[in-house]
């Protein structure tokens, strides 16, 4: 998957019968996407089947998502955010999508109030480390489970590594665990809650 390490505890993508079950829901609930590649340039709403998709902007150096609004030139192969809070481009429903903003925050936080994990969860604070800086060459690291970097006023878990010995943790590593956000990473790469061996050290937990 483009955008993901290949280090120890990477997630594995899907193969045979899951991975083509993943691709119907993806077809199905994008109906347009369709599987040819996509030649559309100017300001394009960010697809399952769009060739920039998973890739990292050249300008704020965070990964295409699904429904990222991005300035393509097909021709030139290149692909730039238009999307608020990125700092690549101005977004036209910017003001809009403000107020959707504030709406996503008020069901995340209740979200997490009446279905709670079973591990501290965090948010991506606007100095956060893992937030990738324009003009780095350094490679900001990405979920474990989708992906893609992580953005500010995300919700993630951290692997709890050392946390019995009353340390930060060893490796950091985090994964997503915001549903409002349409990232549910953290149920899904581990549906029974707990996290027996870090993915990054392989220490058990």
């Amino acid at each position: 998957m483009i955008g993901q390490g290949a280090g120890p505890g990477a997630a594995v993508p899907p193969a045979g019968v899951t991975a083509e079950v993943g691709l119907g829901i993806e077809v199905g609930l994008e109906p347009t996407a369709g599987f040819a590649d996509d030649g559309a340039s100017g300001v394009v709403a960010t697809r399952s089947s769009s060739w920039w998709n998973y890739l990292r902007c050249k300008t704020c150096g965070h990964t295409f998502r699904r429904g990222d609004l991005a300035l393509v030139d097909a021709v030139a192969r290149t692909a730039q955010h238009l999307v608020p809070g990125l700092a690549c481009g101005t977004d036209p429903d910017a003001i809009a999508l403000a107020g959707a903003g504030r709406d996503r925050d008020e069901f995340a936080a209740g979200l997490l109030g009446t279905w709670p994990p079973n591990a501290p969860v965090y948010r991506i604070a606007s100095g956060d480390w893992r937030l990738p800086r324009p003009g780095s060459t350094w490679l900001a690291p990405t979920c474990l489970y989708c992906g893609h970097t992580f953005r500010v006023g995300e919700y993630v878990i951290v692997c709890p590594c050392q946390s019995d010995q009353g340390l930060p943790p060893a490796c950091a590593t985090a994964v997503h665990r915001d549903p409002a956000a349409g990232l549910p990473c953290w149920d899904n790469w581990q549906p029974s809650g707990k996290l027996k061996i870090c993915p990054t050290t392989t220490v058990k937990l």
